[in-house]
């Protein structure tokens, strides 16, 4: 069996916490194929390293490529790099948006353009960009092509979090909107897009974010139970039932893209 007869899911930033996680447990499954997006030779080489000890499931496949989302990279050069390292998969199934960055969670008072500018192009427009890059993959996709875009609470405009988003916020809330509108917009295409909170995770991003609230304890959601969760809503995800929302690990849906 060839990795084309896979199921095939791309995962950016792939190579700590969530898209880690997400990037062990999909390899476990048989007959899946994983696209994994990491920064640089050296984050691909701690990838390498991390998955040694995982159990491929039978003809399971891993690939590694690297793009480096800290600048706006063309559609075309992503395909680009995708078709001269992985020529083997023809198609994508699941597309998860994984990759992210968190400047200082200042109040809006003091948020600086430079960390605006920074999230924005990590967290909101990397996004859209690899959709655009991966839609004609994902529309050769035997069954419902999916497009997840990793985001958070702290990004929820109707529920906005008690305590400061800096830039983080802002370019989540847009990353939502712009997931809901690749909803609207391919609905006869079948797509299903929704925007995955993982819930407050013990990642080096949610110690992060715990340091900068002045939280005492560690985030309460652990790597692997938010991995089961967002996967359970991935896999059960339909046009009816999450396309277009706001989804939290748990199956809820959160007030911001209603």
């Amino acid at each position: 069996m060839t990795s084309t007869a896979n199921a095939v899911y791309l995962v950016t930033g792939a190579n700590r916490g969530l898209g880690l996680g997400l990037t062990k447990h999909l390899l476990e499954r048989p007959a899946t194929t994983v696209v994994a997006s990491v920064r640089s030779r050296d984050t691909a080489t701690s990838l390498r390293s991390d998955i040694e000890g995982v159990e491929f499931g039978k003809n399971s496949v891993l690939h590694i490529i690297e793009l480096d989302f800290s600048t706006a990279i063309p559609p075309e050069k992503i395909a680009q790099a995708f078709a001269a390292t992985v020529s083997t998969v023809t198609h994508i199934d699941v597309l998860i948006c994984n990759a992210g960055f968190a400047a200082p969670l200042t109040p809006a008072l003091v948020t600086s353009a430079e960390d605006l500018r920074n999230s924005f192009e990590v967290n909101t427009i990397a996004p859209l960009l690899v959709f655009q890059a991966f839609w004609p993959l994902l529309q050769r996709s035997a069954s419902t092509p999916k497009v997840v875009v990793i985001s958070s609470s702290v990004g929820s405009i109707a529920g906005q979090e008690p305590v400061p988003g800096g830039a983080y916020g802002p370019s989540k809330a847009a990353s939502n909107w712009l997931t809901k509108a690749l909803h609207v917009e391919n609905e006869t295409h079948g797509l299903v897009a929704f925007a995955l909170h993982p819930g407050w995770v013990q990642t080096r991003a949610g110690d992060f974010a715990a340091k900068e609230w002045g939280y005492p304890d560690d985030p309460p959601v652990t790597v692997e139970d938010s991995v089961k969760g967002m996967l359970g809503v991935i896999d059960s995800a339909t046009r009816e039932n999450v396309s277009g929302k706001f989804m939290s690990q748990t199956g809820d849906i959160l007030p911001c893209l209603e």
